[in-house]
């Protein structure tokens, strides 16, 4: 292993020119603009899902039909009644389709922060040497690395990415405190409790069933939604609170961002 001293790295890596505020500025565009189309995708979703549903509601009909789906190699078909299709409808309509949408604008988020983060880090290498508590950030750089890179640019951007990837791992508060370091941001706004409290969610939906754990209470505080063994609600209020958390936070981001790291006067 080779220990790299990354205080005195006061170089630029990067070959997109623009200030670092409007590079946030851009991304924050960006991100509110898919987020908002997330929201308008389920607004137009929702009453054409509902119209469909109408159809099975007074369906008479007892047996199934066929349906087709997808098997590797061959054709293949599921059978359902039009009660069980209803059935489908609802639940989608009611939950399903805001679960599934609530992880996709968890993801696109979650790119946006790695995105400032990466921008950053990478204009100020040095930044690499910061830390934060209960994440572990190694400071040597692995000798294959820098055998395997061309320059020296090569080994900063690789070891930017191992340490991104660790910190996207790093519990909600370490990951809030890392992006406070790094950005300079104050995380003290409510929308950030309440990004926790999504962002917990989204783990409760993709890796619990959505039923409350001991996991997700330890996360999110006074912010809970529910206790132990219950289902969390999860409906058409609940998903505009998320878009407009994200989009709140996203903008405080950029704020600090340009209070941080303005734009001289110059151009420059």
């Amino acid at each position: 292993m080779v220990e790299e001293d990354m205080s005195n790295m006061n170089f630029q890596v990067s070959q997109d020119e623009r200030p670092l505020a409007r590079k946030v500025f851009s991304l924050q565009v960006r991100i509110v603009g898919k987020l908002n189309d997330v929201h308008i995708f389920i607004q137009q979703a929702v009453p054409l899902l509902e119209a469909g549903r109408s159809k099975f509601e007074v369906s008479t009909h007892k047996k199934n039909r066929r349906y087709y789906v997808p098997v590797v190699g061959r054709t293949k078909f599921a059978r359902r009644k039009d009660k069980e299709v209803k059935a489908i409808y609802d639940r989608f309509i009611t939950r399903e389709l805001y679960e599934n949408l609530i992880v996709t604008a968890v993801s696109q988020f979650e790119s946006f922060v790695f995105d400032v983060l990466r921008l950053i880090i990478t204009e100020y290498p040095q930044k690499l040497t910061l830390s934060i508590k209960g994440v572990e950030t190694n400071r040597e750089v692995p000798l294959e690395v820098l055998l395997r890179s061309d320059n020296l640019k090569d080994v900063i951007n690789e070891v930017i990415d191992k340490r991104l990837n660790t910190i996207s791992y790093a519990p909600p508060k370490a990951y809030l405190e890392y992006l406070s370091h790094i950005v300079g941001v104050e995380t003290t706004d409510p929308a950030f409790l309440n990004f926790i409290e999504i962002k917990a969610t989204r783990d409760l939906i993709v890796h619990n069933s959505c039923i409350i754990n001991e996991v997700y209470l330890s996360k999110v505080g006074d912010r809970k939604r529910g206790e132990i063994g219950e289902t969390v609600i999860i409906d058409a209020s609940y998903f505009d609170h998320c878009i407009a958390t994200l989009k709140r936070v996203s903008g405080i981001i950029k704020r600090e961002v340009e209070k941080n790291f303005p734009v001289h006067t110059d151009g420059s």
